[in-house]
């Protein structure tokens, strides 16, 4: 009775061990950080200087030179998710992917009903 006891106890310990993932840290070197600094002002300045941002900024009557100006008094945290939320933003709209998935789904509708022995006829 004691050794199956042990044996599960044993069992369980090690699947948990198992499961339960380490973490670790470390020093940033200063170049990382600031390779990231300068890539997220990159991508700030591409995203300005596409022409429906740039329209809509001068709709709500910004200039260039304020926008420039509210950009380099960001620190570096705000700057960095600045940048990560236009990575998420999709201009226009996505509708390629849409489309290709519509194109497949019905190909493989045609497909199934092609190999169950029907056939589609388009009058």
């Amino acid at each position: 009775m004691f050794k199956k006891l042990l044996v599960g106890y044993l069992i369980i310990s090690i699947v948990v061990i198992g499961i339960v993932q380490s973490a670790g840290a470390a020093f940033i070197a200063s170049e990382v950080t600031l390779n990231t600094k300068t890539q997220d002002l990159e991508k700030l300045q591409k995203f300005l200087e596409m022409k429906i941002v740039s329209q809509r900024l001068k709709d709500f009557g910004y200039s260039e030179k304020e926008i420039m100006d509210r950009l380099s008094s960001l620190d570096e945290q705000s700057l960095h998710k600045l940048a990560l939320k236009i990575d998420e933003i999709k201009i226009a709209g996505d509708a390629g992917l849409a489309v290709i998935l519509a194109l497949l789904i019905i190909a493989l509708v045609i497909l199934i009903i092609n190999l169950t022995g029907h056939r589609v006829v388009v009058k």
